[in-house]
């Protein structure tokens, strides 16, 4: 389901349409869906892993790597309120406060870094949950993120693989997250964190 504007006007989207404004002039939501994949997947090849960077710059550089080509404000922090089914996001007005905040958090857990497997996982699950409701940008919150973790995990000694979980499950684990339950959440990086080879 399409993240929803509080704002009356939302200028990320086309005049008289609910679609993103974007560079391919684009209209039309499943085509975009498609382009985004497309584009993002193509870009993600051109993202080095690099030194272990952790910070709000880091994040807004994987976005804005990924969806360069289509939105001039990818990498940008939102601008607007948004929200998804019942879960409000972070206010636009606090996104850089909180997520510098909990970036620095991070940094002080040595970006996870040297923990046994089980503390990893509960630990990830923490900060996955809360970049999630910071939720920086207007869209392609969750790929940017997914990269982001996959290579703090790597720094960390560990290896994702999304590709294990179950779409509705992992929903429901982030809604329990969002709501102060990460025991779902957890359970799902379970399923998903190993060892790095």
């Amino acid at each position: 389901m399409a993240d929803n504007s509080l704002a009356v006007r939302d200028p990320y989207l086309w005049h008289n349409d609910s679609v993103l404004k974007n560079r391919l002039d684009i209209h039309d939501e499943a085509q975009l869906r498609k382009a985004e994949l497309a584009f993002s997947t193509a870009r993600l090849a051109t993202l080095e892993l690099g030194q272990r960077s952790i910070g709000l710059p880091r994040l807004c550089h994987i976005h804005r790597t990924l969806f360069q080509d289509l939105y001039s404000w990818a990498g940008e922090l939102r601008t607007i309120d948004i929200w998804r089914d019942e879960t409000p996001y972070c206010h636009c007005e606090y996104i850089e406060k909180e997520g510098n905040t909990l970036m620095q958090a991070l940094e002080e857990e040595r970006g996870l870094a040297d923990l046994e497997q089980q503390a990893f996982v509960a630990r990830i699950a923490h900060y996955y949950c809360e970049i999630f409701v910071l939720h920086p940008f207007r869209a392609g919150n969750g790929r940017a993120q997914r990269i982001f973790f996959e290579q703090l995990a790597l720094h960390a000694g560990y290896q994702l693989s999304w590709e294990t979980l179950e779409r509705d499950a992992w929903r429901a684990a982030i809604s329990a997250g969002v709501a102060g339950d990460l025991a779902p959440l957890s359970a799902q990086f379970a399923k998903v964190v190993s060892p790095a080879n």
